[in-house]
């Protein structure tokens, strides 16, 4: 029986996937795609070839991130640029 395998893409700026590597199991797939977002941030995706499926993505981590760097603006705790930026795009909305 052959194992199954895992590619990793990430997203380039127009949302088209682009492979990254190919690893063994789940474990691995998650590891290096946390490692590939640490080098380069970007949303990226892990699929099963086995399943035909997304397994692991970084956009519901991401989504995470922003829930809470806007809770942390709302109450005034972080200060610089990009959350000033954040601040008033969400004023102007």
């Amino acid at each position: 029986m052959k194992a199954a395998t895992y590619d990793i893409f990430r997203k380039d700026l127009l949302g088209t996937p682009v492979w990254m590597e190919t690893v063994q199991d789940i474990e691995t797939a998650k590891l290096r795609m946390m490692e590939l977002v640490n080098r380069s941030p970007g949303e990226y995706f892990v699929f099963s070839q086995e399943t035909q499926e997304i397994v692991c993505d970084t956009a519901s981590r991401f989504f995470a991130l922003a829930v809470k760097f806007r809770s942390s603006l709302l109450v005034g705790r972080w200060a610089g640029f990009s959350c000033l930026l954040l601040r008033d795009f969400e004023l102007s909305n």
